[in-house]
């Protein structure tokens, strides 16, 4: 069977009590707090002072380099500026050159196309003028083609011959009549035609009257059997 003990707070009443001014237990030093709520006052001023000192220097350190980039700033800008007026001004002048040039150029051209039209108008003169002389000397010719040949032959004979033939009424004076007789052309190795035969006569009234009586007779029997043909001396340019 379990005794029970004594409740021991029971006996708190009954303890001695112990006076704080008893020389056995001497009072507890009077120490400040471990944790203040506040700090001292003077070294939150001296805090705040040097941290104003510090951001003074910071604020004059960012204020010189902030000033020195903008004056580096400017003397690059301005360089760059100056020389762009002077590549500018380079190139005005460039443009300007260019331009009076073009200008000179234009009025070249300007005197050049004048003197050409004035020179095709002329030349196109000329050529009517050449083309009417050639044809007027052309007026004393008349031409034979088809008639054979080699090259022993004596062509002018030939020519009065045939043209005696068909015209026999001015037979005796042909021969007198028929100035030049010759071949048109350069031979030719693989040449199937004779070539044509160009007839010059001394007077125009020979030739007008020869030609007239060479068109009446041009379907004469000699002619067909020979395939011989009469035509007129005619330039490129009329015949075209």
């Amino acid at each position: 069977m379990l005794v029970p003990t004594e409740n021991p707070l029971m006996n708190l009443h009954d303890a001695p009590v112990i006076s704080l001014g008893d020389p056995d237990f001497p009072p507890l030093p009077n120490t400040p707090s471990t944790t203040p709520s506040k700090p001292p006052a003077p070294k939150k001023k001296k805090l705040q002072c040097c941290l104003g000192l510090e951001s003074d220097g910071i604020v004059q350190k960012i204020s010189v380099i902030f000033n020195t980039r903008i004056y580096s700033l400017e003397k690059t800008l301005g360089r760059m500026i100056s020389n762009n007026t002077l590549q500018i001004e380079g190139l005005k002048m460039t443009v300007d050159f260019a331009c009076a040039e073009i200008r000179e150029v234009k009025g070249k051209v300007t005197y050049i196309d004048n003197r050409v039209n004035v020179a095709e108008e002329k030349a196109s003169l000329l050529e009517q003028r050449i083309t009417e002389q050639e044809n007027y000397s052309r007026r004393w010719n008349l031409r034979l083609y088809s008639m054979a040949g080699n090259k022993d032959q004596n062509v002018r004979q030939e020519v009065i011959r045939i043209c005696q033939s068909i015209l026999p009424e001015p037979k005796a004076r042909l021969p007198d009549v028929i100035d030049s007789v010759h071949r048109l052309g350069q031979p030719k190795k693989d040449a199937t035609k004779p070539r044509g035969i160009i007839l010059q006569f001394g007077g125009r009234i020979y030739r007008d009257a020869d030609w007239k009586a060479w068109k009446a007779a041009k379907k004469s029997t000699f002619l067909q059997s020979n395939k011989l043909r009469f035509a007129e001396d005619l330039s490129q340019a009329v015949r075209e």
